[in-house]
Formats: structure tokens, C-alpha cells, sequence
């Protein structure tokens, strides 16, 4: 029996003696950092850009899809310009140089000129919307082009066409940098109106042109009676504002 005991006891003090050296060796070093991987991805956008309201352009509207002298597009596209400016019908002056606005209002004198038409405006303006979904940032060029006014072989000689520096907003909520620039004449020149950097010019960029602004200056006799007509013609390019 003592030996039955003895042996027992042996035993224990054997399993004791390994279990300890164990919780000698633990490594006891507090560790309190660590890294969590955030990523996203973007792709470009590949659908059609419709035109905005000139007024809140996060948002779109087709309030003046009847009067759009361009499309819906992706990429790079110019989605609006207003599709016609009118200066009103006047008397010939003989004696000096006539200058009228894009809103000219008719002479209450009564002698026979007629207000300009302003239907086509946007909310009383003349509009132009730019629309860079490329995803690059990559800046961009507005200009434009004005050939003469003309009645058939008829030219108004010396007329110029000048435009203001409109009003510039964009989508999102901060600007992106695309800035409007005024130009004294288009008539037979071209003339860059709206413009971004590298870097610039993403999302929509929207430029409201007041009409009082946009002025036809006419040197005296050398209208014709007649009714005369040009056109502005709009064009965008990739490259960007210096």
C-alpha cells in the first residue's frame, strides 16, 4: 500500500513540474496598433448627359429642350446652347452708330421698331452647358465662331457681336474651376467663352449669359431695309485652359 502512494504522489509532482515551465515561457508583450485596407474604384460614366436646370444644375430638366441648339451626350460634349438670339427690328439710322441687345425692348416713340424676341432665352438668359463625364480631369475649351450677317448677297458690313462674361455655377457642391470670358467681337472671329484647366472642369458646368449684354453694334448707312441673319457656331475641345 505505501508503495501504491508513494508512486501516486510521483506521478504528481511529475505533471506538476511539466505544466509550469509552460506558463514560464508565455510571451506577456502588449500589442495595441493595427491596419485596416480601405480601397474603392471608380469607372467612367457611359451614359447620355441630358441637359440641367441653368438654375440648380444637380438637377436635370428638359424645361428648354425646345430651344437647344445641341444634345445630350457623354465623354466631352457642349449638352445646351441657347438656339437663337434676336436684336429686334429698327429704323436705319443715318447719322451714328446703333448699338441693340439680345433683350432690346421697342422704342416708345412710335416709330415702328419691334422688341426683341426672347423666347428661346432660359430663364431670361442665354445658356450654354458643358458636360465632362470623361473621368480624366483633363480641362477643356469652349469657343465660338460668328459669320456675318447677311440678306442674301447683302452684308451688314462692320457689325460686331460681343458677348458678356456670364454667370458660372456647376453640379456637385464645390466649383471646379471652369471660368466665362467675355468677348468684344465673334463676327468673323473666334473667341474662347468658357474654359477649364487640367485638373478642372469636371461634372456640368453651366454659363448664363445676361442678354442685355449680348450687343449688335450696327455702323450708320449701311443697313439695308431688310431682315438680316447669322450664326454663332459653338465648338468644345479637349484642350485645356492654359
Amino acid at each position: 500500500m505505501n508503495k501504491l502512494i508513494s508512486g501516486l504522489l510521483l506521478s504528481g509532482a511529475l505533471l506538476i513540474g511539466a505544466v509550469v515551465p509552460t506558463v514560464a515561457n508565455a510571451d506577456t508583450t502588449a500589442n495595441t496598433g493595427g491596419q485596416t485596407t480601405v480601397s474603392a474604384g471608380f469607372i467612367k460614366n457611359t451614359t447620355s448627359v441630358t441637359p440641367v436646370d441653368p438654375s440648380n444644375p444637380d438637377t436635370p430638366s428638359g424645361g428648354g429642350d425646345d430651344n437647344n441648339g445641341a444634345a445630350a451626350g457623354g465623354d466631352l460634349s457642349l449638352i445646351y446652347v441657347t438656339n437663337k438670339l434676336d436684336f429686334g427690328t429698327h429704323q436705319i439710322d443715318v447719322l451714328s452708330d446703333k448699338t441693340y441687345t439680345a433683350s432690346q425692348a421697342a422704342d416708345t416713340n412710335s416709330d415702328g421698331d419691334v422688341a426683341a424676341n426672347t423666347d428661346a432665352l432660359w430663364n431670361g438668359k442665354a445658356v450654354v452647358e458643358v458636360s465632362d463625364v470623361r473621368g480624366t480631369n483633363a480641362g477643356w475649351t469652349l469657343g465660338v465662331t460668328g459669320s456675318q450677317l447677311t440678306n442674301g448677297s447683302d452684308i451688314l458690313t462692320g457689325a460686331t457681336l460681343a458677348l458678356p462674361d456670364g454667370s458660372v455655377t456647376n453640379s456637385g457642391d464645390t466649383t471646379n474651376g471652369a471660368t466665362a470670358a467675355s468677348t468684344t467681337n465673334v463676327i468673323g472671329a473666334t473667341a474662347t467663352v468658357l474654359s477649364a484647366k487640367d485638373g478642372n472642369g469636371a461634372g456640368v458646368t453651366v454659363d448664363q449669359l445676361d442678354p442685355s449684354g449680348i450687343t449688335l453694334t450696327v455702323p450708320a448707312n449701311v443697313a439695308k431695309a431688310k431682315a438680316y441673319t447669322g450664326t454663332l457656331t459653338w465648338s468644345l475641345s479637349d484642350t485645356p485652359a492654359s
